[in-house]
């Protein structure tokens, strides 16, 4: 296939990405090194991504991130649901099936590419595509499921999906090894044994540019690949396993411990204990304590002590509280997904499989509730709500401190949300 342009869509179940589907797009997603998008367009630089959403989410989205031109064009498009993990196994899939299908039928031509007869993501040649319009945004994406039997369909192995928060931290271990050949080495390595950092299975090490490494430090990828970001700080101490990847600008605390399985985003202040755990990006973990198989949005700040259990006492399957749905999680292991701007005061402690919604202030004597509402001010005497004139100007002061500020479009979506927790 030659992809000229990539129709990203969300799924109707994207509400399913509860807390973090609040205030961001589906393929915003943090999974292994990079978000979803991002994958994408590592995989076709030179490819235009059209993105089709809920459209306040998507100007939103738009207003945050570089990308090309969003007009359809008569081109080689490929349609395919962001709720897709794109890995190279899931591309080398779509290009043996459709090079097969090319061979025999000798001829290119559109076709719907099923997993088990249900279609998974579609591909039309520019030829076939007739004046595309705005409206065709909208048109195509339905068109994959309501009207897939009009083209002729191929058969593609089974791809990884991302329904939920915790599938990508089911999947974070492997796209952390299938990110691994986008990066390079750019720090010698042997200086850097030299000067007193334990380096175990250092072909499978990455470290970008102009990152400080303190004697001490322990990087182990043993297990899977460590890829280290840019201007990146790692203080004394530190113990990081693999498979595991810091972003750009991230620093890493005295006595960390980061285990496997675990992404952090750039921009982050990391420490204590992490283990199996995503943090998006400009989030604060940086004191002792432990979180494990969480998810964390943005700009969330974690007091020190806070603690996160990601395993029941009765080792049975944890079920999460997503809005007004009860879902079981069939997983032994989840601890917290955290919405964005959420802050947890000193010897905070979550019980398994918590819920926080946006802009939560959480102060709480013992173990807090399994769901937490967007703008809770949360201690001893119950819950009230946060007001959001001050929520607002907090998130102002706390993101002026990297060179960053709210968006229009982020801020009626924070509206948007408040409105709805003012009426529970």
């Amino acid at each position: 296939m030659n992809i000229e342009s990539i129709l990203l869509f969300e799924s109707e179940r994207v509400d399913y990405l509860y807390p973090f589907s609040i205030l961001h797009c589906a393929w915003e997603l943090r999974c292994g090194a990079t978000m979803l998008f991002e994958k994408i367009q590592m995989r076709f630089p030179d490819s235009r991504i059209i993105y089709k959403g809920r459209d306040k989410h998507v100007e939103s989205f738009l207003a945050r991130y570089e990308h090309k031109s969003q007009e359809l064009k008569k081109e080689n498009i490929l349609i395919i649901n962001s709720a897709l993990l794109p890995d190279n196994l899931f591309w080398d899939s779509l290009d043996d099936a459709y090079n097969k299908f090319s061979t025999q039928n000798n001829e290119k031509k559109s076709v719907v590419f099923k997993y088990r007869n249900f279609p998974v993501a579609a591909y039309i040649p520019g030829n076939e595509l007739i004046n595309p319009t705005e409206f065709d945004k909208r048109f195509l994406p339905k068109f994959l499921y309501e009207f897939a039997n009009v083209f002729p369909h191929i058969e593609i192995n089974e791809p990884k999906v991302i329904n939920y928060l915790w599938d990508a931290l089911e999947y974070n271990s492997s796209s952390t090894e299938d990110d691994f050949k986008y990066y390079k080495n750019n720090l010698d390595l042997e200086l850097l044994k030299n000067s007193g950092v334990f380096l175990i299975n250092e072909e499978k090490i990455k470290i970008g540019n102009n990152t400080k490494i303190a004697p001490t430090t322990v990087i182990d990828a043993s297990d899977g690949p460590v890829i280290i970001g840019n201007e990146v700080v790692i203080q004394p101490h530190s113990v990081i396993y693999g498979p595991c990847h810091i972003g750009n600008n991230t620093s890493v605390k005295s006595g960390a411990k980061i285990y496997g399985k675990t992404s952090i985003g750039p921009w982050c202040k990391v420490g204590g204990e992490i283990e199996n755990s995503i943090i998006q990006s400009y989030s604060n973990k940086q004191h002792e304590g432990f979180l494990g198989h969480s998810y964390l949005c943005e700009w969330v700040n974690l007091g020190a002590g806070t603690n996160t259990s990601d395993l029941k006492n009765t080792y049975g399957n944890i079920k999460v509280q997503l809005r007004s749905n009860e879902i079981n999680t069939e997983r032994m292991f989840l601890g917290l997904l955290c919405g964005d701007h959420t802050k947890s005061a000193i010897n905070s402690a979550f019980t398994t499989g918590t819920t926080a919604g946006i802009f939560g202030i959480i102060v709480a004597d013992g173990f807090l509730p399994g769901s937490i509402p967007s703008f809770a001010w949360r201690g001893s005497k119950g819950c009230s709500i946060y007001k959001i004139e001050k929520a607002l100007e907090t998130a102002q002061i706390v993101m002026a401190r990297r060179n960053k500020n709210l968006s229009a479009e982020e801020i009626e979506l924070i509206k948007s949300e408040y409105k709805i927790v003012s009426k529970i």
